[in-house]
């Protein structure tokens, strides 16, 4: 009888690496609040810190229009690729909006990417 084993995929384990690691990613807010940037730059940054060189973000798009009300979260829609094998995956991330007009990406339970 043979078993069936089950294979991640290279770029799923990496992007589960890259949610596990990240926990309460915050940015401050300058000015007046616009939910694509603050939420773009957001994710820029938290790739960059978390993907420690083995993912990157392909791109990257937030909905413009969020009211700045903290206890708001809004989903941007993300590609990430495996800089090793340059393969992709989509899929989103959520963006929080909290007190201090300030946005966060609460750790593994806010990206989705399969």
């Amino acid at each position: 009888m043979r078993t069936a084993t089950r294979h991640r995929s290279p770029l799923r384990a990496l992007t589960g690496v890259l949610a596990a690691l990240a926990v309460g990613v915050m940015v401050a807010g300058c000015g007046s609040f616009d939910s694509k940037s603050s939420g773009e730059h957001l994710i820029h940054n938290y790739v960059n810190r978390f993907g420690r060189g083995v993912v990157s973000l392909s791109s990257v798009d937030c909905p413009s229009g969020i009211p700045e009300k903290a206890g708001t979260s809004y989903n941007c829609k993300v590609v990430l690729r495996n800089v090793q094998s340059g393969k992709r995956a989509s899929g989103t991330i959520t963006v929080h909006i909290v007190p201090g007009h300030k946005v966060e990406i609460d750790g593994a339970s806010d990206v989705h990417v399969s």
